[in-house]
């Protein structure tokens, strides 16, 4: 998770933990280029850290290798989905909000893994 406020942090990193998902916290103060995408399978970022616009910010995750999910956690949340209502893996969070609904927005936009079938 990355985000600018540690209370904020701790919060989505229980509900994450109690949905049955990994959280890996990183600090905003080391920079974009320092973000762990190799281990993420969840990003949230704050207005903020989406330079100079949301879609440039995913557009730069996108150049990247890596097979993770983007939650973006915003205040009007009907402007961000127009803009990335054709992306994929890109769930779309409004404050305020509960653990459910984070859990929810990902699993939308992220299906769990079929497990393989056991050989017969």
């Amino acid at each position: 998770m990355v985000v600018r406020d540690q209370v904020l942090a701790a919060s989505l990193e229980l509900a994450l933990l109690a949905g049955g998902l990994n959280a890996v916290l990183f600090d905003p103060a080391q920079g974009l280029a320092g973000l762990p995408l190799n281990i993420a399978m969840t990003l949230i970022v704050d207005h903020q850290v989406l330079t100079p616009d949301p879609a440039a910010f995913v557009a730069g995750l996108r150049a990247r290798p890596w097979d993770g999910l983007v939650v973006l956690v915003t205040g009007d949340a009907e402007t961000l989905r127009t803009a990335f209502e054709r992306s994929q893996r890109v769930a779309i969070l409004e404050m305020p909000f509960v653990g459910a609904d984070l859990i929810g927005a990902i699993r939308a936009v992220w299906p769990p893994e079929i497990p393989p079938r056991a050989p017969p």
